[in-house]
């Protein structure tokens, strides 16, 4: 038993001894170069970990600092332990931390694998008047704003500049960050230079946009800079020197309770246009025009323009391509921009009326409301040569010529020269009729060449022909325009949407309705593929057979046709 005890006082003591060991191999410490500082100074934190096992520290408990940089470097260290030499890691780790506030600010333990550092308490202190008024003298800033009013949601135009000597050095400050606003940068920096006092400085300017999104009084805090004073060689050593601004205050006004409009639009212009892919534009059936309306505005991002109503017309489809956006951004605030194609394509020879475009906007130099208007107009729709039907005159069938035969008891021979003569002019008033005849087909064939190349064979499986090469090839402009042309032959409709009502076929709209899409886009580049359609169109082919036009003009003009 007592050998036992002995056993356990033996590993207890290894343990211990083990654990001192380790205490003496690693190791981990935080200091700062000081613990006194100004609201407008920075502190470097250095935190040290030395041992054979590296563990990286938790740095985001540090709430009272705003870690402006961060370093990292590694060193090698020897320690001698019971006559043996041994070389150890140590991790060194920098970071430039500068003050949120003045009063004690802590810097908390820091956890490092598993070992932590001790608290770290650091007073911050409004700077002496006499260091402001020394630092003064080689740095200082100039803020403005354009208005010291503004509505909710319109642009106000803040402009920084940080006067300096050639001496200093150091970074612009941040965008200000200011809660409820949209804050853009303008421009991300002007420089010019300027005599202040008889002193040369060096300017460096900064413009922001900032758009308040509630009413109120909106403050931009004070600009900081934190420098250097001194050019840091073998010669001279580098001075901290730290300026400020002073903060600005606008009111923000709220959205005024006589304005009519139903979204708010707080601009310096605004600009409402409205364009034709040809001029005056020339509304046929079946044919797209397309229509663009654009919108700019001063003061305005390219978020806050204002949507379109959609366009709904009873005589005829349209297509909204998405609209095209631009946003530039000048000294004097920002332009945005966008433009919206709509395709409209007449279902029917009934004139088109679009309606007026009424958007109320609020101008912030007058402060007063005006409205951007397009005008109602009406279009006529003209139907298309493809469209139209080109009568076929009908042709009269020869009529016999009423002779009054008398019989004549002279002789035989007169009445046999009577008879020839009567079927001699019988057989030249037939050829005269033939010859009028083939007249009015060569007139017809002559107007009917007023059609497009691909339409010249009129008859149904001509067309249906074409129309099946241009799906299997999936050429939606050919498709369209065979479709339209078989509908014409098979069914005398007179367009794709009396094709449609025709048909009665669910399925038959939703695939025309996908050949517009893919035939109006803006993208050229088209994936339409037209193997449904004309799987579709070969099934209501066989299920709804009906005569061809060209058939009743053979009867009519060969009755004997109909036996062939």
């Amino acid at each position: 038993m007592q050998k036992e005890i002995w056993i356990v006082k033996y590993c207890l003591v290894a343990l211990l001894l083990c654990g001192l060991s380790l205490s003496i191999r690693a190791e981990v410490n935080a200091r700062v170069d000081r613990t006194i500082v100004s609201e407008y100074e920075n502190i470097t934190l250095t935190v040290t970990v030395t041992g054979s096992k590296q563990d990286t520290p938790d740095f985001s408990s540090i709430l009272d600092f705003k870690v402006i940089s961060q370093q990292q470097r590694s060193e090698t260290s020897m320690s001698i332990s019971g006559g043996k030499r041994e070389i150890l890691r140590v991790q060194i780790y920098s970071l430039i931390l500068e003050p949120k506030r003045i009063g004690k600010l802590i810097i908390p333990e820091l956890n490092v694998g598993m070992h932590v550092t001790e608290e770290i308490i650091i007073n911050v202190v409004t700077p002496s008047a006499a260091d402001l008024q020394r630092d003064a003298r080689f740095a200082f800033f100039e803020t403005k704003v354009d208005k010291t009013k503004a509505y909710v949601q319109s642009q106000i135009i803040y402009s920084v500049k940080l006067y300096y000597t050639n001496v200093v050095t150091g970074d612009f400050p941040s965008p200000p960050e200011i809660p409820e606003t949209i804050i853009e940068v303008l421009e991300n920096e002007i420089r010019n230079e300027a005599i202040v006092n008889g002193q040369r400085f060096s300017i460096l300017e900064k413009r922001y946009a900032i758009f308040p999104q509630k009413s109120g009084y909106l403050t931009i805090p004070q600009e900081k800079f934190r420098g250097a004073l001194g050019r840091g060689n073998f010669f001279s050593n580098t001075q901290t020197i730290a300026v400020r601004s002073n903060p600005i205050t606008v009111e923000i006004m709220p959205t005024p309770k006589n304005f009519s409009g139903s979204a708010w639009i707080a601009a310096e212009s605004f600009v409402l246009n409205e364009t034709w892919s040809e001029y005056p534009p020339k509304f046929k059936v079946n044919e797209p025009v397309s229509r663009i309306i654009s919108m700019t505005a001063k003061g305005l991002t390219r978020s806050q323009l204002p949507m379109l109503e959609e366009l709904n017309l009873e005589n005829a489809k349209t297509y909204v391509d998405p609209p095209v956006v631009d946003e530039r951004f000048t000294k004097n605030g920002i332009i945005s921009s966008n433009s919206t194609t709509i395709g409209i394509v007449p279902t029917q020879a009934d004139p088109i009326l679009l309606r007026e475009i009424r958007i109320p906007w609020w101008n912030t130099r007058t402060n007063m409301e005006e409205v951007a208007i397009i005008p109602s107009r009406t279009y006529s729709v003209e139907t298309t040569q493809n469209g139209q039907i080109f009568p076929i005159k009908t042709l009269s069938e020869p009529t016999l010529p009423e002779i009054d035969i008398k019989p004549q008891s002279n002789s035989m021979s007169w009445g046999l020269i009577s008879l020839i003569i009567i079927l001699t002019g019988y057989s030249l008033f037939a050829s005269l009729q033939w010859l009028k005849m083939d007249k009015e087909l060569a007139h017809l064939k002559v107007k009917n060449s007023n059609y497009p190349k691909e339409t010249n064979e009129s008859n149904e499986k001509a067309a249906f022909h074409k129309l099946k090469h241009a799906c299997l090839n999936h050429n939606a402009a050919d498709t369209h325009r065979f479709l339209a042309l078989w509908g014409r032959t098979k069914f005398k409709t007179k367009s794709l949407q009396e094709l449609q009502n025709r048909l009665q076929e669910h399925s038959f709209k939703d695939e025309v309705d996908k050949l517009e899409r893919a035939l109006y886009a803006k993208e050229k580049k088209s994936t339409w593929q037209g193997n449904n359609l004309l799987k579709l169109v070969t099934r209501l082919r066989t299920l709804m057979p009906e005569k061809i036009e060209e058939t009743n003009l053979l009867t009519r003009i060969n009755p004997d046709a109909t036996a062939l």
